[in-house]
């Protein structure tokens, strides 16, 4: 196909008045519906409705297309059409006291049960007390030591008239009882004992014998009494606190009769307080147990409630967005307390993560920040194949030594996972991680642009609507929308599609607001949209605005005038962070006889990547294709990117380095006011490339600096011609004859525009024609063969003559 020169109506996305019929925004309704991304919103339905293992969402896109705003709004629709999961608890577990038990209750009856729990304790400390200091126990407490008192009275009455019957006498002492001779009532000293006749004293032996067996006896018998004093005691300590605290707790068993945990539960608080009913007498003479170190009530706590999931407030199920997905965070804590240089804690101090706040809904988490976090991924992974959650201490998961902690009784989980991140991680997790297909079933995968239609276009100008009632900014003019819309086509970087980066759309809409209060305007125009626009790129462009002063300066040399003959203008982009321009390079071929055939000066010195080694290799592919099936290749060529110090790379300058090694071996010079961007394949068709915007404009600014002639512009790949959405500035000049833009299909059309003269068409002999630039290069190269053939044979007679001037010396 020809050259093709474009026109000021090539270069930019028209929309038609009748697309957007309003005057201004206020005519507009918000948007309430979702611009493109029909692939993805319908993976996001399908993992939220599909109820079976695994079908997790995993979320791709670049940012800035407001997936995350549009997940979010989702999840909440789907949300409320979910029942609301069950409140969660955490109970003291009075058989092993380190797993805390874990209770669910309907929603709002979590804190309910506390306060319940609350409640009967305080009032089981007034009642216990007023029972315990009533004059009805303390009578039957005094008849149960009345009764015990009697039996020991009379086993000690049997005791003194054993020891009268063998004239002994009872004494009580410390250690227990002293045995007492009697001789004629009187106890009798050890002189008399000794002075007592044989058979008395043996008497006196079997009589002390006989009653210290006694004693032992009756010793044996009075522990017996005291042990049952103390157990009937206990029992009637029991058997009233029993009584007490059973009228109360059945309170709460009516009211949580179809709970089997908290029945369980609640007898086991039966029984605990029952068997420690002095506790709640005010015992303050021990030595008070590490959970009584812990503040807020010391033993006491043993019967609170944790509540750890309160969905009292909720309508539906919960969307939990974890901003800031640490391990802590994600699945809980246990927390700890200092206690005299130490730390304790207790299943009071036990907190939940979004992982179980999010149960019986959904939880959105940042995929990156996820895998970033120790231990966070695998843990995830383990709850979600597990279909339950621990509340671990995470210093346990160093394996380093740790205080003592609790093991907190697993949660059953069920639960959708949104994992938002990068197409690179899911890739990685797809392909080094088993387990990840697995858990994550479904990818949504946001576009980041969507076909731009009379469809697409309103709805754009919707979304700014909604843009406008949220950040409460005055009114665009319909223009100034247009201008929007533009933007947004230059942010796609095509003409036929609109860009879905919401998130640099609405900076743009918040500026131009800002210029139009600064303009003391009550209506955002055109303007405003396109000074927002403006400022933006100037506050990013210093690097952009150094290079052109250094052009401008003749510094780095750029000739946008006249011609020369093996140099070219080529075309890149260099991007800092979100901001890219285009910069024109000065390429260079020289030409010569030799075998390398040709080589790029940054290949040899590796300041090229891979993209462009290739880009130079399909060159030489077409090269050889055109003059190596006819004569031999005997050339070498050098080319570089001059004043570059960078790394290069991309296969967009290939066509270009084509052209100027053309130039340089058909001796043709090449106008230097035309930049030339374009891949070329073997086959010399000229491919499309990115950034064609902004080499055109980075081409332009210097053209501008330095004087437009009306002879100067860009050749750009006709397949390009659908992604210009130039600057008004280029377009206007174009437009006005001072700068021009033309479309290629082919190499042979370069160089009729680049040289002036046809690349030429081989004949029926196949000869291209002596004019033609093929023709000039054909004769070149058979130049250089002819030569290099000529030198070889020259240096082979030298070689021969010298061979035999030595053989005639040595026969002589």
């Amino acid at each position: 196909m020809a050259i093709k020169k474009l026109t000021a109506d090539h270069l930019k996305r028209k929309i038609p008045s009748g697309v957007l019929p309003f005057k201004t925004t206020d005519e507009v309704s918000p948007l309430h519906s979702i611009i493109g991304q029909e692939r993805a919103l319908t993976a996001l339905r399908l993992g939220l409705e599909i109820d079976a293992s695994g079908y997790n969402v995993f979320v791709t896109g670049i940012s800035g297309t407001g997936r995350t705003t549009i997940i979010e709004d989702i999840l909440h629709k789907y949300a409320r059409k979910y029942p609301t999961p069950d409140d969660w608890c955490y109970v003291y577990n009075f058989v092993e006291p380190d797993s805390p038990q874990a209770i669910s209750l309907p929603a709002g009856k979590g804190r309910e049960f506390q306060h319940d729990m609350e409640q009967l304790i305080l009032t089981l400390k007034q009642e216990l007390r007023r029972v315990f200091t009533s004059e009805h126990y303390e009578s039957q407490k005094a008849s149960l030591i009345s009764q015990i008192n009697q039996a020991k009275r009379q086993i000690l009455q049997e005791l003194d008239a054993l020891a009268a019957q063998l004239n002994l006498q009872i004494q009580p002492t410390s250690m227990g009882f002293q045995t007492v001779v009697l001789e004629e009532g009187k106890p009798i000293t050890p002189e008399i004992f000794q002075s007592l006749p044989e058979e008395r004293k043996k008497e006196i032996n079997r009589n002390l014998q006989t009653m210290e067996k006694k004693i032992a006896e009756t010793l044996r018998q009075l522990a017996r009494l005291d042990i049952q004093a103390q157990k009937s005691l206990q029992q009637l300590d029991k058997d009233v606190a029993g009584f007490v605290v059973e009228q109360y707790v059945n309170d709460i068993r009516e009211k949580y009769e179809n709970n089997e945990d908290i029945l369980d539960y609640l007898q086991n608080v039966c029984k605990d307080i029952v068997t420690n009913s002095a506790r709640f007498l005010g015992d303050g003479d021990r030595e008070p147990a590490d959970e009584e170190r812990l503040p807020q009530d010391g033993y006491f706590r043993r019967y609170r409630v944790n509540v750890l999931v309160d969905n009292s407030r909720l309508k539906g199920a919960p969307v939990i967005y974890e901003k800031n997905p640490t391990y802590n965070n994600l699945f809980g804590r246990i927390e700890k307390v200092p206690v005299s240089g130490g730390y304790i804690t207790d299943f009071t101090l036990i907190k939940a993560g979004s992982l179980l706040k999010a149960n019986g809904g959904f939880l959105m988490a940042d995929a990156a920040a996820v895998m970033r976090s120790p231990f966070c991924y695998d843990a995830l992974k383990r709850s979600l194949r597990n279909k339950e959650i621990r509340i671990e201490d995470a210093n346990e998961l160093f394996g380093t030594f740790t205080v003592v902690s609790l093991k907190p009784e697993p949660i059953p989980l069920k639960l959708k996972v949104i994992l938002v991140g990068w197409s690179r991680i899911y890739h990685l997790l797809s392909n080094y991680d088993d387990d990840f297909s697995k858990i994550f079933k479904v990818r949504a995968d946001f576009d980041y642009e969507t076909d731009s239609n009379s469809r697409s276009i309103r709805q754009f100008a919707q979304f700014i609507k909604r843009v406008i009632d949220q950040e409460k900014l005055p009114a665009f003019t319909r223009e100034a929308v247009a201008e929007v819309v533009q933007y947004g086509h230059r942010l796609a970087g095509e003409q036929e599609k609109l860009s879905l980066q919401f998130g640099e759309v609405v900076k743009i809409i918040q500026q131009a607001a800002y210029w139009a209060g600064k303009d003391k305007a009550s209506i955002v125009d055109r303007e405003h949209v396109r000074q927002a626009i403006r400022e933006y790129e100037n506050r990013h462009s210093l690097i952009n605005s150094k290079m052109l002063e250094q052009i401008r300066k003749e510094r780095k040399k750029i000739l946008v005038s006249g011609e020369r003959v093996g140099e070219i203008n080529g075309l890149s982009v260099m991007s800092f962070g979100e901001f890219s321009f285009g910069k024109p390079s000065r390429i260079t071929a020289k030409t010569y006889i030799g075998n390398d055939n040709f080589f790029s000066i940054e290949r040899k010195v590796g300041l090229s990547g891979k993209l462009h080694d290739k880009g130079a290799f399909i060159l030489s592919g077409f090269f050889n294709s055109i003059f190596g099936a006819h004569i031999p290749l005997s050339f070498s060529a050098s080319l570089t990117f001059e004043q570059s110090y960078g790394h290069i790379d991309g296969d967009s300058a290939s066509s270009t380095e084509l052209y100027v090694l053309l130039s340089s071996l058909a001796r043709t010079p090449i106008k230097q006011g035309i930049a030339v961007t374009g891949s070329v394949n073997q086959n010399g068709e000229i491919q499309a490339i990115g950034g064609v915007n902004e080499k055109i404009e980075g081409f332009f600014e210097v053209c501008q600096a330095k004087g437009l002639t009306g002879e100067q512009g860009v050749m750009i790949p006709r397949s390009n011609i659908k992604n210009l959405l130039l600057k008004d500035e280029v377009a206007d000049a174009v437009r006005d004859g001072k700068f021009h833009i033309w479309a290629v299909d082919r190499v042979e059309d370069g160089l009729k525009l680049l040289t002036g003269q046809p690349a030429g068409k081989r004949n029926q002999k196949g000869h291209f024609p002596k004019n033609s630039i093929y023709g000039k290069v054909e004769e070149r190269l058979r130049e250089f063969a002819e030569r290099s053939e000529k030198y070889r044979k020259s240096i082979g007679n030298n070689k021969k003559g010298k061979s035999n001037n030595s053989n005639g010396k040595n026969g002589s």
